[in-house]
């Protein structure tokens, strides 16, 4: 489990690059424009980043605890009641992302097999930049899988650098 963890937190690492990226695609278009220029297409590869830094964080996310939950009715429970409930809610989640990837892949294969390019100035095969939805929804899949094995073991769930030096909770 220790490999899906460095795999997710790289993914969160191009998440982050993604999100650089958009910023310097906007700072070069805001620079170039008052020059006169523009570059093409930046409007496409700015939504694509967008598209990339949200799916490939998701596992990332996940696994540091900063998805949005609703814990009020999970506090009120008694606490091998809300065990299970914890238990049941992600093995929900991992059949419903999984679900989710497989549509996903289907989608992406649809552009790769129709050899679907984007609309811009710059023609892209769309499957490219709509890979990054494959990878981040497969693998938010697995974290869940995992938040589910981990919950059933009695093993920690959720892990940030403060948590693994044991000055957190």
């Amino acid at each position: 489990m220790m490999l899906t963890r460095h795999l997710f937190n790289f993914c969160g690492a191009l998440a982050a690059l993604s999100l650089l990226g958009i910023a310097v695609l906007i700072l070069s278009q805001i620079g170039l424009r008052l020059m006169g220029s523009q570059i093409p297409s930046a409007d496409d590869f700015a939504a694509w980043g967008l598209s990339a830094s949200i799916f490939l964080a998701l596992p990332a996310t996940l696994i540091r605890g900063d998805h949005i939950r609703v814990t009020s009715l999970r506090q009120l429970m008694p606490k091998r009641l809300g065990h299970i409930a914890d238990i049941l809610a992600a093995a929900f989640a991992a059949v419903m992302m999984g679900w989710v990837a497989w549509a996903i892949f289907g989608y992406v294969h649809e552009s790769w097999t129709y050899n679907e390019v984007s609309q811009g100035v710059v023609a892209v095969p769309l499957w490219w930049p709509q890979s990054a939805m494959v990878l981040g929804s497969v693998l938010f899949a697995l974290a869940f899988a995992e938040r589910t094995l981990r919950l059933i073991l009695g093993l920690p769930v959720e892990s940030d650098d403060t948590n693994e030096q044991g000055r957190g909770e």
